[in-house]
């Protein structure tokens, strides 16, 4: 286990309000900074 600080962010809206495209632009600005992971979860299947 590390003692490096953790950034959670939580994202959620409606299809079509740009999520993906949000995360894509976070994680191409954050990549050189943090080690990243996105989880994704459908609450509908």
């Amino acid at each position: 286990m590390s003692d490096k600080p953790v950034l959670r962010v939580g994202i959620g809206g409606p299809v079509g309000s740009g999520k993906t495209a949000l995360v894509e632009r976070l994680c191409k600005q954050m990549r050189e900074r943090w080690q990243i992971a996105v989880v994704t979860n459908d609450i509908y299947t």
